[in-house]
């Protein structure tokens, strides 16, 4: 069990190595997993230990129902009976689209099963990427949710070749699989399972991306399991008996599918969100003690609770309380905390830290952050009321941690050390690169791009980054979105971005300035707390769209630009910004399906905004 590991091996910081400085985590060695490890292995030992245990919980009504281990691997087996009989065999691909619910792993692990990989496809992807990545991997079979995925998939089968069928789990999918496996002997389960190999194809994940057509990560069963098991060393000795979780962001990111896999390994219960948008509604219901979210789930929350606290009259207590929070894990976390403090820190924790921490269900203890960065001001006020954050880095072709805090470990700002058995180094021109047996062995069907991906059996990761003295990781960048002014000056963007979104109204922020004479931004503003602000200063009824203009908006989104700008020269500072009409959108293809801005379709969307703001 990984809860009896011993603790988070230390990294160490080997100085300089061919001109790069680098980490590795270093001490007690990672244990290498047999040849024959696989990721139903965990599944099916928990069903063999306690049956009777939830492993699993949904939606029903006012409250949350358990699905037993037992139950589920029973279901898991039959379905993969019925993907037999459908003609589903050992190493085929079988495409998944589905929200974040139940059936999403009853298929996966059926796949799994079967000997099969899982090509997992985002809920809100469109027909032309559906067509894409299904043609691409080879999928022999098709699964999606509901009616619109099946017409999008419809419309475009004559592009997928191989695909010979198509289901869908609202039309029952699971019940029509079960039927046909009927007669399927259930030793051939058995056997196929047995014969999983750790280095036999798991699963194909098409990184979303920022710019061009998705590619396909090659991961194996291997790179997953120990991925996992190096977060058990990592953050294990933090967890207690009946953890539970709960997962609301797409199962088709490794981020949580990750999760996933580590919640079973832990013995760990996990509801399934009916949707995000439902999380302020569900999370006391389901009363999760341990998640794992992008950035954009904590800003959500902790702008929430700000507005809230401006609408009932309290804006300058919640304030003075976020500072208070900030302060005190600051001084925690550099070992002492004054007197005055911890007594502010009391007082302010029954008044509103105890509120904020209700809003996660009132039993959150800690939560993972990844997919993007935290930052240090989100995180100390997170660990001051009471919940701590362990922010980690990793990519689909890391399968994903290279990188965590955690407890003893964490230094907020930064996205922490190497977890066992994995290197980084920083290149000489600034770019992460990593080694590590949770790193792919390359792209599908696309040699010249896997090629491009090493350098001398390193993975580059195309994030720009810095390791400290203790062997810390901080993300500066991405290697591409590294903005280069016109007159030379490099100015990294997702750090100016952070403190902007840091603004009470502003949702997200988009920093601009390729080739340009000085840095600029396009703001959005965040619709809700836009309502409450205009309520508060007699414009009731307006629309953002119909005040971007507007003085007094645009003075409090200046507000925000200043603060940022203090943490940057004269020559990296945001010079000028606009107020974009309405925020960035998933649908429009602005935002990837876990929250990061797509800053190339920005920048294309808006393209007359942004020479309009430097021919002024």
């Amino acid at each position: 069990m990984a809860r009896d590991l011993v603790p988070l091996i230390r990294p160490l910081v080997d100085g300089r190595v061919g001109g790069m400085s680098t980490t590795n985590a270093v001490g007690v060695p990672l244990e290498p997993l047999p040849d024959d490890a696989h990721l139903l292995a965990p599944l099916l030992e928990f069903a063999a230990e306690t049956p009777d245990r939830p492993i699993f919980a949904v939606r029903s009504g006012e409250s949350f129902t358990d699905v037993s281990v037992g139950d589920f691997v029973a279901r898991v087996e039959a379905v993969a009976r019925g993907l037999v009989a459908a003609g589903v065999n050992p190493g085929d691909r079988v495409a998944l689209m589905a929200g974040t619910r139940l059936e999403w792993l009853l298929m996966d692990f059926a796949i799994l099963a079967t000997g099969g990989a899982t090509v997992p496809i985002y809920d809100t992807s469109s027909a032309e990427q559906i067509q894409w990545i299904v043609s691409d991997s080879g999928a022999v079979m098709l699964l999606v949710e509901n009616d619109k995925m099946l017409a999008a998939a419809d419309a475009v089968r004559g592009g997928m070749p191989e695909c010979r069928e198509v289901l869908a789990i609202d039309h029952d999918a699971e019940g029509e699989l079960v039927r046909r496996g009927a007669d399927v002997d259930p030793s051939v389960i058995t056997d196929r399972i047995a014969a999983l190999r750790a280095d036999d194809l798991a699963t194909v994940i098409y990184t979303s991306g920022t710019t061009g057509r998705p590619k396909g990560c090659v991961l194996t069963h291997r790179n997953l399991r120990i991925n996992v098991r190096q977060s058990g060393l990592a953050v294990g000795p933090a967890l207690q008996p009946d953890e539970s979780g709960m997962l609301f962001l797409p199962l088709a990111h490794v981020l949580t599918k990750g999760y996933v896999l580590f919640g079973i390994e832990q013995r760990m219960r996990c509801a399934f969100a009916t949707d995000v948008t439902k999380l302020a509604e569900e999370f006391p219901l389901a009363r999760p003690t341990v998640i794992a979210a992008v950035p954009r789930i904590f800003e959500k929350v902790f702008e929430g609770a700000r507005q809230k606290a401006v609408a009932d009259g309290k804006g300058k207590i919640f304030d003075k309380a976020a500072a208070v929070a900030t302060r005190w894990s600051e001084q925690r976390t550099a070992g002492k905390v004054s007197p005055f403090v911890a007594v502010q820190h009391k007082v302010f924790d029954k008044l509103v830290y105890g509120k904020i921490r209700t809003a996660f269900g009132g039993n959150l203890r800690f939560a993972f952050s990844g997919g993007g960065p935290l930052g240090e001001r989100l995180t100390h006020f997170f660990a001051g009321i009471g919940v701590d954050i362990y922010e980690g880095y990793g990519l689909t072709e890391t399968s994903p941690t290279l990188t965590i805090n955690a407890p003893g470990t964490w230094k907020p700002g930064t996205v922490g050390r190497p977890v066992a058995g994995t290197a980084i180094r920083i290149a000489d021109d600034g770019e992460i690169l990593a080694k590590g047996p949770q790193v792919f062995s390359g792209y599908w069907k696309h040699d010249a791009a896997t090629a491009e991906s090493f350098d001398d059996g390193w993975f580059r990761t195309g994030d720009v980054g810095e390791l400290d003295a203790d062997g810390y990781l901080r993300i500066t960048g991405r290697k591409k979105e590294l903005i280069v002014t016109a007159a030379g000056k490099n100015v990294a963007p997702a750090p100016l971005e952070d403190r902007v979104r840091a603004g009470a109204l502003v949702s997200q922020a988009v920093v601009i300035g390729e080739g340009r004479p000085f840095v600029s931004a396009l703001v959005t503003v965040d619709e809700l707390a836009f309502e409450r602000w205009a309520d508060a200063h007699g414009k009731a009824g307006v629309t953002v769209a119909e005040s971007v203009d507007d003085p007094e908006l645009r003075a409090e989104v200046q507000q925000a630009i200043d603060a940022a700008n203090e943490s940057v020269s004269r020559a990296e500072s945001i010079r000028e910004f606009v107020i974009l009409p309405g925020e960035l959108t998933i649908e429009s293809d602005e935002l990837t399906p876990t929250l990061k801005v797509r800053r190339g379709t920005v920048e294309k969307s808006y393209a007359g905004v942004i020479d309009a703001i430097y021919t002024r």
